[in-house]
């Protein structure tokens, strides 16, 4: 029997990872049980501590009825109960006359022969294993002993089956969290290659799992070209074991062109000797912050730029309208004909001079808006008529205009849109040289929520898309630098935005999105 014994201590001891679940280990350990004692009946009780109370696990050789009356026992009740709370054995050669035996149910199976051991684990009790025979027959002390060690097999496995269930479940639940975060949760080696990557990181940054995998990625790879320096600085201290926090950079996405702020915390991985094997970098996305952060910034410094154009407009003014009154005196007191040519000259640049301040006011105190339902169409059509008008005879240029009939009303000041489209429609004549080919699209956006208008020309285009619209930004010799400014802030005030693009095989091309007269409305 003991040979019998220590192959299916054995036997269970090495099936235990092979189960799905405790109620299946248990099962199997109780089979061979019963193949060692030679018994036809046996049951297993397992401990919920929470609820104080013993749950029959797994049975072998009861009926329906007993099984259903067994299942739940308080500790102390009945005699699984009572060897849970002694934690001493229970042997028994006739159960039926037992007066602890006080359900019927146990009587009508008409056991003759039991034995009652707890399961036990590390001084801990998880459990009984119980043995029950119809035979008139007695267990020995021997059999009881090998009862015992088995129990105390079980009683370990279920353990470690527990434990090993609830580490499994405790990694699905931190694999979802890690898996349905927000930020980028990744993690790194020592040469800085990328490990694994959260889902996260293909839905802000566009690399799959497939690229981590193939071990194409590097953290600085990611880096925008700009951060890389700073971000290359840190690596030997990442790498070295200290925990870094709200590290701001840039990443740029898999196609080349976005581009996304993110505050990194980085700490060590390291192994049971304490050695560093790794990095876990968790990247929070703050291009809103940033952005509103950059916004406000830009709001100040317009007000700065505003109020110093405001304070040269008017130092200027007074001194040029002297001028211009000294020229008009002068012009009538008959000035020779060669005089009256400089000061045609000086009255000319006079003028130029006095539209200047007038941008410099335009910037610095825009008049206030009287925003009306408009129709894109109207809109458009009767500034490139104004705008052809203004220049016919003096250049050789081509304005084509597509807007489309679907474009919904929008809700604008006319004369400050009309303003817009007219320095834009400047813009990119002189671009071309007043000889190119500009082209005038709208169209409704976003679902019919917004109307996109586009200016595009066939000159060099931009040279530096990110300045174009700050104040004082220009590459005319000529130029003050704020038409597209005053553009921009125009447009923003309307509730829309203005984008500029370099188009392959073209110029460039402005587009300014504003919104419906109805989303408009709603907004207001």
């Amino acid at each position: 029997m003991r040979t019998n014994a220590l192959r299916a201590i054995n036997s269970v001891a090495l099936a235990i990872g092979r189960f799905s679940s405790v109620e299946d280990m248990l099962d199997y350990a109780l089979e061979k049980v019963l193949e060692v004692v030679g018994t036809e009946a046996g049951s297993v009780y397992l401990l919920d501590e929470a609820r104080g109370e013993l749950k029959l696990g797994v049975h072998r050789g009861l009926s329906d009825e007993a099984s259903r009356d067994f299942d739940h026992l308080k500790l102390g009740e009945g005699l699984s109960g009572r060897v849970v709370l002694t934690g001493e054995p229970i042997v028994l050669r006739n159960l039926k006359d037992d007066p602890r035996l006080t359900r019927m149910a146990a009587r009508a199976e008409q056991f003759q022969a039991f034995a009652s051991v707890p399961l036990r684990s590390n001084f801990k009790t998880y459990g009984t294993l119980n043995v029950h025979s119809r035979a008139d027959r007695a267990f020995s002390e021997e059999e009881v002993q090998l009862l015992t060690s088995m129990a105390s097999q079980i009683g370990l496995a279920v353990a470690n089956t527990r434990l090993f269930f609830e580490l499994r479940a405790s990694e699905r639940k931190f694999r979802r969290l890690v898996e349905n975060a927000e930020d980028l949760i990744y993690l790194a080696d020592p040469d800085g290659r990328i490990a694994y990557a959260n889902p996260a990181f293909e839905r802000l940054l566009g690399h799959s799992s497939r690229d981590v995998h193939a071990g194409r990625l590097t953290i600085l790879s990611l880096i925008h070209p700009d951060d890389r320096e700073e971000v290359a600085s840190c690596l030997p201290h990442m790498l070295s074991g200290e925990v870094l926090r709200a590290l701001e950079f840039r990443m740029v996405h898999a196609d080349g062109a976005r581009v996304r702020w993110f505050s990194q915390t980085t700490v060590p991985l390291r192994d049971e000797s304490g050695g560093v094997t790794g990095v876990q970098c968790v990247a929070h996305d703050i291009t809103e912050r940033r952005q509103f952060r950059e916004q406000i910034a830009r709001a100040e410094r317009m007000a700065d730029l505003g109020r110093m154009a405001a304070s040269i407009a008017h130092e200027i003014r007074n001194p040029l309208g002297a001028i211009v009154n000294s020229i008009n005196v002068l012009r009538r007191s008959g000035a020779a004909a060669a005089d009256q040519r400089l000061l045609d000259i000086v009255s000319e640049e006079a003028d130029r001079l006095n539209t200047i301040i007038g941008e410099f006011l335009m910037f610095a105190r825009p008049p206030a808006r009287a925003a009306v339902p408009c129709e894109v169409a109207t809109l458009v059509e009767s500034t490139v008529e104004l705008f052809q008008r203004a220049r016919k005879g003096i250049d050789r240029l081509e304005v084509r205009v597509r807007c489309s009939a679907d474009c919904p009303a929008i809700m604008v000041d006319p004369r400050q849109m009309r303003e817009v489209l007219w320095n834009l429609l400047a813009n990119a004549a002189e671009a071309t040289s007043w000889t190119g080919t500009i082209d005038v699209d709208a169209q409704p956006a976003d679902g019919g929520q917004m109307v996109a208008v586009s200016v595009t020309d066939n000159g060099p285009g931009v040279a530096d898309v990110a300045a174009i619209f700050e104040p004082f930004y220009t590459t005319k010799p000529h130029g003050t630098g704020l038409g597209l400014a005053v553009v921009s802030r125009i447009v923003r005030e309307h509730g829309g935005a203005i984008r500029v693009a370099n188009v392959r095989g073209l110029g460039a091309r402005f587009t300014i999105d504003l919104p419906s007269a109805v989303t408009g409305s709603e907004g207001a």
